[in-house]
């Protein structure tokens, strides 16, 4: 048997203002179009990222070990969840995904990201298709703009992962 690979090439980045963000409900017949169906109104695609980092939670842990044996005993805590930090060429005509990003960060406001890996299976058709997603809202904490000589102007942005992460399946298209 295979192993099965998911390249990185072709994933999709998508911005959700906060009203849109707040209609996601965790149901992916409905999640789904609004994530990526939506661009252009509430939903952004972000234009060409170089780097999106890795989706992380994890949780604390203690560890109680007893003194007259060498017993432990663990106990789990709550989630922690991390940041990602999402490299992008820097453009300033990108008025739907960056400009959303920096408006998030100079209002302070709480958006939904949605990631979108290129795993599609079109083997039924094109219609309503879409690859694995990741969904979670998120506070944006940082933002750069990186001028490196013979290098291209980059545009970094740090997003604190504020929500419970939701995968999506791919979904397959119909006729």
């Amino acid at each position: 048997m295979a192993i099965s690979v998911i390249n990185s090439q072709g994933m999709k980045m998508f911005i959700l203002d906060t009203a849109q963000a707040a209609a996601i409900t965790g149901t992916p017949a409905t999640d789904i179009p609004l994530i990526i169906e939506g661009t252009g109104t509430n939903s952004s695609l972000t234009g060409c990222p170089q780097s999106v980092g890795a989706i992380e939670e994890t949780r604390a842990v203690t560890e109680y070990k007893c003194m007259s044996t060498n017993d432990t005993a663990k106990a789990l805590g709550a989630i922690e969840r991390g940041n990602i930090e999402i490299g992008l060429l820097f453009d300033p005509t990108d008025t739907l995904g960056q400009a959303e990003l920096k408006a998030a960060f100079a209002a302070n406001v709480i958006v939904g990201v949605g990631i979108e890996l290129p795993d599609r299976d079109i083997s039924i058709g094109s219609t309503g298709v879409s690859g694995t997603i990741f969904y979670f809202e998120g506070a944006i904490s940082g933002v750069s703009t990186g001028i490196v000589q013979d290098e291209a102007v980059t545009y970094t942005v740090t997003v604190e992962i504020a929500s419970i992460v939701t995968e999506y399946e791919a979904v397959a298209g119909t006729v």
